[in-house]
């Protein structure tokens, strides 16, 4: 299984980060190519919690929340042609946050015929997300409270 793994330290707190972060909501907000994020479950963001997501070039599919441990840790999964499980970790460092994301794709069906070209893809986009992440979260912290 490839699993693209990228970091970024970010200028906040590690609180600030897995809030912003974990409610997957927020990709709305700094991801171009996030189209659709809807959460499907009542109440707060946790395990558990399930979103509705489109992005470009993508079909609809529907990620949940499988683990989450405020502020340090949470992990995706999602089905679909493309299986993907997401895990996110939050360090406290001298700077601010170092946010590693591990990005692990498992195709499925005629996926698997396209897979090494769509790792190219996402090896690209995922280095590119730290970046947007990184500028979205210290513009929110230097905003101050909304």
């Amino acid at each position: 299984m490839a699993v693209l793994k990228n970091s970024v330290v970010i200028g906040c707190t590690a609180e600030d980060a897995f809030d912003y972060l974990s409610d997957h909501r927020s990709e709305l907000e700094w991801n171009p190519a996030c189209r659709e994020m809807e959460k499907l479950t009542e109440g707060p963001v946790g395990i558990g919690t399930k979103y509705r997501a489109k992005w470009s070039n993508s079909p609809y599919v529907e990620l949940e929340t499988v683990a989450y441990d405020r502020p340090r840790t949470w992990t995706m999964h999602n089905g679909g042609p493309i299986e993907v499980r997401f895990t996110c970790t939050l360090e406290p460092v001298a700077e601010g946050t170092r946010l590693t994301s591990d990005f692990a794709p498992t195709p499925h069906g005629w996926f698997r015929l396209v897979f090494p070209a769509f790792l190219r893809v996402m090896r690209r986009q995922e280095k590119r997300n730290m970046d947007l992440i990184k500028s979205a979260l210290e513009r929110r912290v230097q905003a101050g409270p909304a």
